[in-house]
C-alpha cells in the first residue's frame, strides 16, 4: 500500500501531464516508503502526520527525494555523472531514526 499521493511525486519529477510511467512511479513510491521505514526503524503509523493527512512533512520530502532520485537514475551505474542519494534525505530522516532494535 502506498501512502504518498502519486500527484505529489509527479509534480516533484515534473511529469504532471505524463501518464505512461504511473505504474513505475507507484513502485518507486512503495520502495521509497519502505526504505524510510527501514532506515528510521519506525512503523508507518509513527511517521504519519498528527493530522492524519499523509506523512510528516520532512518524511514526505525524503520519500519524494528518494523516489525522484530513483526515477532520474534508473540504473545502478550510469555513464553520466555518478550521483549519490542526496545527503538531504538523511538530514530529513535523522530526527525520526530510532536507534537500537526496539520498535
Amino acid at each position: 500500500m502506498v501512502y504518498t499521493d502519486i500527484k505529489l511525486l509527479k509534480a516533484h519529477v515534473r511529469a504532471d501531464d505524463f501518464t505512461d510511467d504511473d505504474d513505475y512511479l507507484l513502485v518507486l513510491l512503495e520502495a521509497a516508503e519502505a526504505a524510510v521505514v527501514r532506515w528510521t526503524n519506525r512503523s508507518i503509523v509513527e511517521l504519519l502526520s498528527d493530522s492524519g493527512c499523509g506523512f510528516k512533512s520532512d518524511v514526505q520530502q525524503a520519500i519524494l527525494l528518494l523516489a525522484g532520485h530513483w526515477y532520474n537514475q534508473r540504473e545502478a551505474v550510469s555513464s553520466a555523472t555518478l550521483t549519490e542519494v542526496p545527503y538531504t534525505v538523511q538530514a530529513l530522516l535523522k530526527p525520526h531514526q530510532r536507534l537500537g532494535g526496539e520498535q
